[in-house]
């Protein structure tokens, strides 16, 4: 695993070219009318995850819809709520890690308004908004629903897993594939990262996003 220190902020997302089954996006058309269109998402949560996806560089897509089809739950992850206290409801989990990944692109952002995300968002924004995305993916390996609130009191927010075993058959090939994304996403997911100054700002993103995405109602 690259060190903190060699870690660039840019400029580190691959050209590779996929095949259109193995993106994110993929995920998007089977919510809509494909095998998981019986679980009965929202449009509104289908939009936003769209909008997402076309802010993600492909590099991310695929690994998010790798983490998603892997972790074995992935209709848990689009239907349980998120905790006991935020986002309650059927389809909770979901919405509040939309949320949280749209915060991390833009902190003002109200889905309430289907306002656009930014046009341009730069490659470690990306990455920010893919783990906050990603953060507690974990849940749907647990089944016990807890409150969340107080994980914001720790000096340091962890995910609600150990993320390598929550993304489990995804890693091993990200780090061969992308190393350093895989670097990144180290950084941001483990208790004690790097003080790099870059990882803190990244690992701050990712927090402030996460949190604030508690704190609002669910739609």
């Amino acid at each position: 695993m690259l060190p903190a220190d060699q870690l660039p902020t840019s400029g580190f997302m691959g050209r590779r070219k996929y095949l259109k089954r193995d993106l994110l996006s993929d995920v998007v058309n089977r919510m809509n009318s494909g095998n998981l269109s019986h679980l009965q998402v929202p449009t509104t949560l289908v939009y936003r995850l769209a909008c997402l996806c076309k802010r993600w560089a492909p590099d991310l897509q695929v690994f998010i819809a790798q983490v998603l089809e892997s972790s074995g739950h992935l209709d848990h992850f689009l239907t349980q709520p998120a905790a006991t206290d935020h986002h309650t409801g059927r389809h909770g989990l979901f919405e509040a890690a939309i949320l949280a990944a749209e915060l991390a692109m833009d902190a003002d952002h109200d889905p309430r308004t289907l306002k656009p995300l930014p046009f341009y968002v730069d490659e470690l924004q990306q990455v920010c908004s893919a783990a906050a995305f990603l953060f507690d993916i974990g849940k749907v390996m647990d089944g016990r629903l807890g409150a969340d609130l107080p994980r914001d009191e720790a000096e340091t927010l962890v995910p609600y897993l150990d993320l390598p075993r929550a993304w489990r058959s995804s890693w091993e090939p990200l780090v061969n594939r992308h190393p350093i994304l895989a670097a990144w996403f180290d950084q941001l997911g483990r208790e004690t990262p790097d003080p790099i100054h870059s990882v803190r700002s990244a690992r701050a993103l990712v927090r402030n996003a996460v949190t604030a995405a508690w704190r609002q109602p669910q739609a």
